[in-house]
């Protein structure tokens, strides 16, 4: 991930709704930093969550799947293969 294009983008990911502007902050504080990887897994992690959680909700992936993937997520998984699976089930 390129720290640089991200930090650059913030300002149209707030105004589109993609990250908070907490997130955004909580970026810019952390960039070229080691916490920024953390930040990024955590902003990750809420929008596989948005897409696990309507899945569930919609019974197309057991929870179990759901908090597998989360998981994977959540230990710095960002594999296409993951995304496609985690947005195709919500």
């Amino acid at each position: 991930m390129d720290q640089a294009r991200v930090i650059e983008q913030l300002d149209r990911m707030v105004a589109s709704g993609r990250i908070t502007p907490e997130e955004a902050d909580r970026l810019r504080a952390t960039a070229g930093a080691t916490g920024f990887d953390s930040v990024m897994t955590t902003i990750r992690a809420r929008h596989a969550r948005a897409h696990t959680d309507a899945a569930v909700a919609a019974g197309v992936m057991r929870s179990e799947d759901a908090a597998a993937a989360l998981e994977q997520v959540r230990e710095g998984d960002h594999s296409p293969e993951l995304r496609r699976r985690i947005r195709s089930a919500g």
